[in-house]
């Protein structure tokens, strides 16, 4: 990790947000969602086990003046936007909650500005709107239709990650990545249990093994929660917060290639042009990323 550069680690994240996506559809016949989400980050926090213990990490995650700061990172940033996320798609499309989801950066420039004094340059502004534009493009051909119920919990609940992400980047320096990521997993069981009891008390539980289970369970656990918030919280712990978002924000690109690639979609140019705008804005956030030369050597 530290021969890893900043820009390398927030790609590498990028392309399993993307993949993340695709692999969880599986899933969705065979689980309850908040069931799912606590046996991927309890998987996570396994896998984190030996290297907390061989670096004492047990003993920072565990500590009380930290407490509350953990509890924002694991609630804030999977436990209650993914259920709201779910909770709105009641009401709108998922098309809909891709498009509104690009909402983010607004959140990340506003609160950047004004809780880490993260002041965004007019280049960075213009390659955080083409991401947005890109994606929105991409997305908007599969069929836009505005349910206001459902747009407006989207909408409302997105700052949440970025809180989560302040949290991680105040969080004491001393705390490596991976750290964070076991934080980030173990923290946001709690508010998944009591999510899973409700659901058990209003709706009931849906738990089918399947080998489609199995396998999406393992790619979320291993590759998003314990390889893919190491590399996030990496990144986000070595460039300023707008920048590393706007890159992130762009990977419902690669979502969809993979989607072309497994036959769910087919290429379109609205899609494609879509493509290069959404790549070329990440692309030129990325160099003004390289070009400061912020990573931590």
């Amino acid at each position: 990790m530290k021969k890893l550069s900043p820009v390398a680690a927030i790609w590498l994240s990028w392309f399993i947000t993307a993949a993340n996506l695709v692999v969880a559809k599986y899933a969705v016949p065979y689980v309850t969602t908040a069931l799912f989400l606590f046996l991927s980050c309890g998987g996570a926090v396994l896998l984190f086990w030996p290297y907390l213990s061989k670096t004492g990490g047990w003993k920072i995650l565990f500590d009380k003046k930290l407490f509350w700061q953990f509890m924002g990172l694991g609630t804030l940033g999977t436990a209650l936007p993914m259920t709201v996320f779910m909770i709105a798609l009641n009401y709108t499309t998922p098309t809909n909650g891709a498009i509104l989801n690009q909402f983010e950066i607004v959140y990340s420039i506003l609160l950047s500005w004004l809780i880490l004094k993260e002041r965004p340059t007019f280049k960075q502004i213009g390659g955080s709107l083409l991401v947005v534009a890109g994606v929105t493009l991409l997305l908007w051909q599969t069929g836009f239709s505005v349910q206001l119920k459902g747009d407006l919990m989207i909408v409302g609940c997105l700052w949440m990650f970025q809180v989560s992400h302040i949290f991680a980047k105040k969080l004491p320096a001393n705390m490596d990545p991976a750290q964070i990521a076991a934080a980030r997993a173990l923290f946001a069981l709690p508010a998944l249990f009591l999510l899973i009891i409700y659901v058990a008390y209003t709706q009931g539980i849906i738990f089918k093994p399947a080998p489609a289970l199995w396998w999406t369970l393992a790619f979320t656990a291993v590759i998003n929660y314990f390889a893919g918030n190491t590399f996030w919280y990496f990144a986000i712990r070595h460039m300023d917060l707008g920048k590393a978002t706007a890159i992130i924000l762009s990977y419902p690109v690669m979502t969809f290639i993979l989607s072309v690639l497994l036959g769910l979609d087919k290429i379109t140019v609205f899609k494609v042009l879509g493509l290069v705008l959404a790549m070329g804005g990440a692309y030129i956030v990325t160099g003004i990323v390289s070009k400061q030369g912020e990573a931590t050597k």
